[in-house]
């Protein structure tokens, strides 16, 4: 749809318009009409179609986008009451009915249900002339509860609720705003994203890419394949602070979609924690078509109340999945290094070594063996560490490479005589290098001038990513139980027309499952940096999903390239207020107060960050779904509030007992 004109796309909104216009009792309360210009329904047929609330009309037909989820529960849920009515093609009569929830009594039922008005004979008719009521259907619905989206336009309006829902719509619609004055063509932020604009469309919701990677597809064994494609929008600018909600929920930016629809979202933390790009959180979408997934795997994947999708191993295989493509894309490291270095705070580095003894001597104090300040892990216990290989970073800095056509030289990058390991279902994305354009690659097509040949069983290819740029990679992955021992080769071929064929080639070798690790019993104090975040009008606010609620925020941490970096906020009451008290009296003791309030803060993250280590090596590998992490973000986020508290406290007290700076304090 992104290649249509906007006059085209315009057209074929005309098919649906959804009409928003002023509700009767209050402001939320607004009357929201859909009507399309399709066939309509005879009224013999309502009762078993659009009147079947929760039966089976749409499960055996999988052309249809509410077979997962249907919608119209939840949606006669939001409203007063609903007003059905259609003309089957040139039927001279209208079929139409209200629908409303019936409350019952508690003691007798569960709950209630929802009811609509008929006859003995069925379905109420009327005549109505065709120019006043044209073939096709009409739900209009009766004080529609839009609380959370009362604006005109933006993350939190209708206009960017219908965005987002339907991500990627087989048709574009109208949105007709009576209550704004508007009406604009809904065509889905996947559109959007790729380049189309229409009239009325802000800047905000104007794709400006810094990197984008095109659909392709990857394999997931019997449960079929997912497409995959991903954009990372500029830098936000102060005026526009969080570009990526124009498009997706911020905190929720992988979406999932079947048959065009928002089916279901996944976390931020997937791309700022596993995939270890926390400076391009703000930036990045992901999108997952799950069209090709087999009939028993969305099953598995999706509820029918579309709430949320199930955590189970699809779910899981396709987390794994995401992280797997992010983490090998060299682009978006080399986006998340350049935000990192343009965000980074200077810092006083004899102040910071200051700190960093401090820290030490609290946790020596705490009978904590701190065998070294400033190493790069932190073990604990005796527990075995699970074997987790990491990315295989680039050797030397992302050089752009100059295409040719006809190209000249394609390879694997890949030290010559580094051979590939593989161990029993490890994937791997191997990195391909080319000066060939994108035409020289079709991804999953048997006419790709590009192809990936293994020479011997053990691994096998489950697909590959666009050519962009002169880089793709190619999704390999080792057999269930491979012979162990066993070596192959790996090659790529790409044909050029009247010219010899470019190829290169790798070996591999299927070897042993990396043995666990023995952590080592003392602990190594972490580089750490302490940075403020000014407000939720920072970036970094944003960056690290931190609600709006200035009291329900202190601090967070996350370990960045082996480094602990802990974000507390200025603006969390009892620390503003202690900061503000001194700096009325002395400002000298306001600034100790700063770095003594940052080195308690310190000290906890480390503590915290040591438990949830020794958590993460003994818990499961079965996924936690949104809700669980959720639960675990909020138990947090207040045990971190608690602490805030409590070290404005403890810092206020010291500064005012000793009476002098930070720096020279013992």
């Amino acid at each position: 749809m992104s290649a249509l004109t906007t006059r085209q796309r315009q057209q074929k909104a005309n098919n649906v318009t959804i009409r928003l216009t002023a509700g009767e009792d209050r402001k939320e309360a607004r009357t929201v009409e859909v009507r399309d210009a399709g066939i309509g329904i005879a009224p013999a047929k309502m009762p078993e179609t659009i009147l079947s609330l929760n039966e089976s009309n749409k499960w055996q037909k999988h052309y249809l986008a509410g077979t997962f989820g249907q919608g119209g529960s939840s949606t006669f849920a939001a409203s007063g009451y609903t007003v059905i009515a259609s003309r089957h093609n040139d039927d001279p009569r209208v079929g139409f009915t209200i629908v409303k929830y019936r409350d019952l009594p508690p003691t007798e039922f569960k709950t209630g249900h929802y009811v609509y008005l008929a006859t003995k004979e069925g379905i109420l008719e009327a005549d109505i002339p065709t120019e006043r009521f044209p073939r096709g259907t009409q739900a209009k619905h009766f004080g529609y509860d839009l609380t959370s989206y009362a604006g005109p336009v933006g993350p939190n309006s209708l206009y960017g609720l219908l965005n987002q829902t339907l991500f990627d719509p087989i048709l574009p619609v109208w949105l007709d705003s009576r209550v704004h004055n508007y009406r604009r063509v809904i065509k889905g932020s996947r559109n959007a994203l790729n380049g189309a604009v229409d009239e009325g469309d802000d800047e905000t919701h104007k794709s400006k890419l810094s990197h984008s990677v095109r659909m392709f597809y990857v394999t997931l064994g019997e449960f079929g394949q997912i497409g995959v494609e991903y954009w990372v929008l500029e830098r936000p600018t102060k005026e526009s602070k969080l570009p990526i909600a124009a498009f997706v929920n911020p905190r929720r930016p992988i979406v999932l979609t079947l048959n065009g629809q928002n089916q279901d979202e996944m976390t931020s933390l997937l791309v700022r924690k596993d995939s270890e790009l926390p400076y391009l959180t703000p930036r990045l979408i992901c999108h997952i078509d799950c069209n090709q997934l087999t009939p028993e795997a969305k099953r598995l994947l999706f509820t029918s109340t579309r709430e949320e999708g199930r955590s189970g191993i699809v779910r899981g295989m396709i987390q794994k999945e995401v992280v797997r493509i992010l983490r090998s894309d060299d682009e978006l490291r080399r986006l998340n290094e350049e935000a990192r270095r343009q965000g980074a705070q200077e810092q006083d580095k004899n102040a910071v070594q200051v700190m960093r003894k401090e820290v030490a001597r609290i946790l020596q104090l705490q009978g904590i063996n701190v065998a070294e300040v400033g190493g790069l892990e932190v073990g604990s216990g005796t527990a075995d560490q699970p074997p987790r290989p990491p990315a295989r970073p680039p050797k030397s800095p992302v050089v752009p490479i100059s295409l040719k056509d006809p190209p000249t030289f394609v390879r694997f990058a890949w030290e010559k005589d580094e051979e590939i390991t593989f161990y029993s279902e490890q994937r791997r994305y191997l990195r391909i290098e080319t000066d060939a354009d994108s035409r020289y690659h079709k991804p999953n097509s048997v006419s790709s001038p590009t192809n990936f040949i293994v020479s011997a069983p053990g691994i096998s290819i489950k697909g590959t990513t666009p050519l962009q740029g002169g880089r793709m990679r190619v999704i390999t992955e080792a057999d269930h139980q491979p012979n162990v021992g066993d070596v192959g080769i790996i090659r790529v071929e790409m044909t050029r027309p009247g010219l010899p064929t470019l190829s290169d080639e790798r070996v591999y070798a299927i070897v042993e499952v990396p043995a666990a690790k023995p952590s080592d019993s003392k602990l190594t104090l972490p580089p750490f940096e302490v940075i403020a975040v000014e407000g939720p009008d920072d970036p970094r606010w944003i960056q690290l999903a931190w609600p709006e609620d200035v009291e329900s925020v202190a601090s967070s941490a996350e370990m960045e390239s082996g480094k602990l970096t802990i974000y507390f906020s200025t603006v969390f009451p009892r620390f503003a207020a202690s900061r503000a008290g001194l700096e009325a009296r002395d400002p000298t003791k306001a600034a100790s107060f700063v770095e003594r309030y940052k080195i308690w803060l310190a000290v906890h993250s480390f503590f915290l960050f040591r438990d949830q280590q020794a958590a993460a090596k003994s818990a499961t590998l079965e996924p936690q779904n949104d809700s669980e992490i959720a639960v675990a973000e909020n138990r947090e986020r207040e045990e971190r509030c608690r602490t805030a508290a409590l070290s404005a406290l403890f810092a206020a007290r010291e500064v005012s007992q000793i009476g002098m700076p930070f720096e020279n304090a013992e």
